[in-house]
């Protein structure tokens, strides 16, 4: 058998929506979201596949009926849980849990809580309305997504369904895992229906007819039904079969299956296998070794010159090692090269002494933590950089000067600053931001921002067009980061931030490309969510050191509309691109490093 490297995507099947009868229904929950690359895969053993069948939308009869759960799918021992059913408000119980929680509904009752374990993705449903408005009219939950818990329902608004994850694990960007949107009970005409999460892949409700379903095989909840002027009662809508997909080098491996087909397709050198049929599958993994054998192998004077290609992989998936093998080892971090050669003799894996690099990958350049009591002193109301002696506070004037407001939890173990959305932010004047860097960032989110608008996290010189910022952004009610380039937006996407939780978001940037990546307190890893390159030109490099509004800011930007409401326990610039294995290692240390 010979080891290799797999990228897998499975998604559990969402829960229906429940139906109207008298009431509206909460939207379906969607299935749990589990992405993981670079897992280690034998050739010869067989992997079990297993897809989930979604959940069923209640019908209207007789009292109405609650939405069934979807089902949970899985490859190998990875499984991602099935998906919550949603509800009525005459018929007892709670929205279900699953992956992600399925809405409640109107009067008392609660929304279903994820199930989802880690590095698995869920979140819980929307509360429904307590209280009837005009003419006893009210709204029912959102089932949750798996970037986002379910919206709650109003008097007069049904909730939607939380937003999915885009994944573009086949080569095309597809969302999975949305909540399905909630009914809505409107017996006076006023009204606004729950739509699905993530761009509609959730089932969405309808006052003129039964709810919509989850997009077809990727998780997503159905809608809740609605129930209309008309006292016409709709079903709730069917939750989406759940999908597994992997990802592979092509030359790494060939594959047979028994059980179902999966649609087989090709992103550049990989293959990629999705899996869509509600049947129980095994696939087993071949070697294609005599492929790799050319004829530059054999004559290295061919007249093109060809080089050797080792196998090349991480320390963990590299093998047991037998006296003699050499291979190319990605994990090497001690250089500003990415890898370096690894031999095996005999007892343990060691690096050719020749291909060991002496200087560190990136440079640690300034760092302010609320945690280091050599950087944050006098009960809180300043913060020292630890490497460069850049203060953030007190107040002093000139160039540069520094601002420092907030206030500071000092409990050993858990120290860190606290932004209260108001007012409280850090500013440090006359500050050099290296041409090519990386920024991480420790914080915790109470809340996200009020529909439609935005708070900054940190900022660059953001009077000059040379602004660098990133930003959290409220888009009618979907959060998701944005990042700035003089004054210009660049990229929004989705992060699926927790609130009141720690994560760690750490910013590469190249001469033109930005990559996002995202880790939470206690993971070993992170992921890259987003990777953005220029049209056109690169980031701007300038930095004016005047005691104004240029420099670096912490918590907002110079026009004082978007404070940031974070707890903030520390942050790092770097100078140079951090590999994503330097990053993981950010987040295996913790927010209290």
């Amino acid at each position: 058998m010979a080891n290799f490297n797999i990228d897998y995507l499975v998604v559990g099947a969402g829960g229906g929506g429940g139906s109207a009868n008298g009431a509206s229904g909460s939207g379906g929950g969607a299935g749990e979201y589990l992405y993981q690359t670079g897992q280690t895969i034998s050739t010869g053993t067989p992997y079990t596949v297993d897809v989930g069948i979604n959940g069923v939308g209640g019908a209207t009869t007789g009292s109405g009926q609650n939405g069934t759960s979807g089902v949970d799918s899985s490859f190998n021992n990875y499984i991602a849980r099935g998906g919550g059913f949603g509800v009525v408000p005459n018929l007892p119980g709670n929205g279900g849990d699953g992956g992600s929680g399925g809405g409640a509904n109107y009067p008392t009752n609660s929304p279903g809580s994820s199930t989802a374990v880690s590095p698995g993705l869920g979140n819980s449903g929307g509360a429904g309305s307590t209280v009837a408005g005009g003419a006893g009219a009210y709204g029912s939950g959102g089932g949750g997504g798996a970037a986002q818990a379910g919206f709650p329902g109003t008097t007069s608004v049904a909730g939607n369904g939380g937003d999915g994850i885009y994944n573009s694990i086949t080569g095309t960007s597809t969302a999975y895992a949305a909540g399905g949107g909630g009914g809505i009970y409107a017996p006076s005409g006023q009204y606004t229906f729950g739509i699905g999460g993530s761009g509609g892949t959730g089932g969405s409700s309808s006052i003129t007819n039964n709810a919509s379903d989850g997009a077809p095989s990727t998780g997503s909840g159905g809608g809740g039904g609605s129930y209309n002027t008309s006292n016409l009662p709709y079903n709730g809508g069917n939750g989406a079969q759940g999908i597994v997909i992997l990802r592979w080098l092509t030359t790494d491996a060939g594959y047979t299956v028994s059980g179902a087909n999966p649609t087989q397709t090709t992103d550049g050198a990989y293959t990629v296998l999705s899996f869509t049929a509600v049947v129980t599958s095994t696939i087993t993994f071949n070697s294609t070794a005599t492929t790799k054998i050319s004829s530059a192998l054999v004559d290295f004077n061919s007249g093109t010159e060809d080089g050797l290609k080792l196998p090349s992989g991480t320390n963990a998936n590299q093998p047991s090692g037998v006296q003699g093998m050499i291979r190319n080892d990605t994990d090497e971090t001690t250089g500003s090269s990415a890898s370096a050669i690894k031999h095996y003799n005999g007892a343990d894996w060691q690096y050719f002494e020749a291909t060991e690099s002496a200087l560190p990958t990136v440079t640690l350049t300034n760092s302010w933590r609320a945690w280091d009591t050599s950087s944050f002193v006098s009960g809180g109301t300043s913060c020292t950089d630890v490497t460069g002696s850049l203060v953030l506070g007190p107040y002093s004037s000139g160039s540069p000067g520094a601002f420092f407001y907030g206030s500071f939890n000092n409990v050993v173990g858990n120290k860190y600053w606290v932004l209260n959305g108001g007012g409280s932010h850090g500013r440090r004047a006359g500050f050099t931001r290296p041409t090519e860097f990386t920024i991480s960032y420790w914080g915790n989110k109470p809340n996200n921002p009020g529909y439609n608008s935005e708070r900054a996290i940190w900022s660059f010189n953001i009077f000059g067009s040379d602004n660098i910022r990133l930003a959290r952004r409220n888009n009618a009610g979907t959060s998701s980061l944005r990042i700035y380039s003089g004054n210009s937006a660049i990229a929004t996407f989705a992060d699926g931030i927790t609130t009141n939780t720690w994560y760690n978001i750490t910013l590469t940037f190249s001469l033109n490309t930005v990559k996002t990546y995202v880790g939470v307190q206690g993971s070993t890893n992170t992921t890259l969510i987003n990777t953005t390159t220029l049209s056109s030109g690169n980031f701007p490099t300038g930095i004016l050191n005047a005691s104004n509004g240029t420099g670096f800011w912490i918590g907002t930007n110079s026009g004082y509309t978007d404070w940031s409401t974070d707890s903030w326990s520390g942050l790092n610039i770097y100078d140079g691109v951090a590999r994503q294995a330097e990053i993981d290692t950010i987040v295996s240390n913790g927010y209290q490093q």
